[in-house]
């Protein structure tokens, strides 16, 4: 008789990891030390959010994509202003290059594992 197949439940770990929107990115230079999104580079789990937040005093865009290649359509916050939050839950492992559409030099990478 076969044994008895017992499943551990696997904890929900479903995180919320928050990248601000440099103070000034809207002006270039903060791409030199990748300091336009905070993290610039954020490794996080399949099925986990990313929140990011506008401390700027600009308007900006979290798009996915490059300013190169143009965007690859998997998000796009569309512009937020000031204060305002952008979230996506990333549904399946890869890594996601991102960008602002009004300030171009703005770039960072969310890696889903």
């Amino acid at each position: 008789e076969p044994e008895p197949v017992t499943i551990s439940p696997v904890p929900v770990a479903t995180g919320i990891h928050e990248v601000n929107v440099a103070i000034g990115s809207g002006v270039p230079g903060c791409e030199e030390t990748n300091e336009c999104y905070l993290p610039y580079s954020i490794t996080i789990s399949v099925g986990d959010t990313v929140q990011w937040n506008n401390i700027d005093t600009a308007a900006h865009t979290v798009t996915s994509g490059s300013i190169q290649d143009g965007t690859s359509g998997v998000f796009d916050s569309s512009l937020f202003i000031a204060g305002e939050t952008f979230e996506f839950t990333f549904d399946e492992a890869g890594t996601f290059d991102y960008y602002c559409m009004v300030h171009p030099w703005m770039t960072g990478i969310v890696n889903v594992e």
